[in-house]
Formats: C-alpha cells, structure tokens, sequence
C-alpha cells in the first residue's frame, strides 16, 4: 500500500511539474527620431527542469528498483542531479554570440566542479544565475550559487 501511495505522489509530482515552468513577457518602447513611439513584447518561456521534477523522477526510479526507502533515496538524488541541469538555451544563444578576449587557463575545465584561480568572469543579461568566462578556446558556463562549472561550449 505505501509503494502505491510513493508511486501516486511521484507521478502527481511529475504531472505538475510543467506548471513550474515560468513565462516572462517583456515590453520595450523605443522613441523614434520623429517623435512616434514603437513597442516591442517578446515573451520568453523558461525551462521547466530543475529541483521538483528531477526529485519526482528519482522517487519513481528509486521506488520501481528498491521500494519505499528507494523512493526516498531516489528522490533525493533526483532533486539534486535536477538542480544542477544544464542553463536555458537562451544562455547559450547569447554567450555562443558574444566575443571575448581569450583567457589562458592551466587548470582542468571540468563539470560540476568549480574553476580555480582568478577568471574574470562576465555577466548573462536577464539570467544572474550564470556567468561565463572565455578560457583556453571554450565558453564556460558557472552557476553563481555554487560556482561549478553548468556547462562548456566550444567553438
């Protein structure tokens, strides 16, 4: 009876996990040189991955080859494998767009762990969960939170 009761929750979990996603609608009115004004609205919907459907995912996983303790253990590295997912592709388009100088690094670029030494890094406009930094020929990708490398984009 309490592996239906897991199951049902984690399923539930999985089923409300798209409404975490989140949609921002963005206006801008430029004033034109002869005095009109032009709007422009862009709407932008974020990913729904992350913590809550990565924990549901784990709890099914973990129920299905262990029980109700792999449930629980499951859901545990599920919420912590889907916080660390990679950033929207709206951080890629942007940073694959920008030019900056090369950064010569003698460390090993891994992922998930964090970048040593001094790196300046560079902001992600509309995502301050990211930065980036140009080194030794690729675009890496830092969470500012836990400050390990998200992702790696070569050219």
């Amino acid at each position: 009876m309490k592996t239906y009761l897991v199951l049902g929750a984690a399923i539930a979990a999985l089923t409300a996990a798209p409404v975490l996603a989140q949609t921002t609608v963005r206006s801008t009115t430029t004033e034109n040189a002869d005095g009109s004004t032009t709007t422009t609205t862009k709407t932008v919907k974020k990913d729904a991955g992350g913590t809550a459907p990565g924990a549901a995912g784990g709890v099914i996983a973990g129920a299905l080859v262990a029980g109700p303790i792999g449930a629980v253990v499951g859901g545990i590295a599920g919420a912590t494998v889907g916080h660390s997912v990679a950033p929207p592709t709206q951080v890629r388009s942007y940073i694959t767009t920008q030019t900056s100088a090369p950064i010569a690094y003698s460390g090993a670029v891994e992922m998930g762990k964090p970048i040593a030494g001094e790196v300046t890094w560079l902001d992600v406009p509309s995502y301050p969960k990211y930065r980036w930094a140009y080194l030794n020929g690729e675009r890496v990708v830092i969470d500012t939170d836990t400050h390990n490398v998200v992702a790696i984009y070569a050219n």
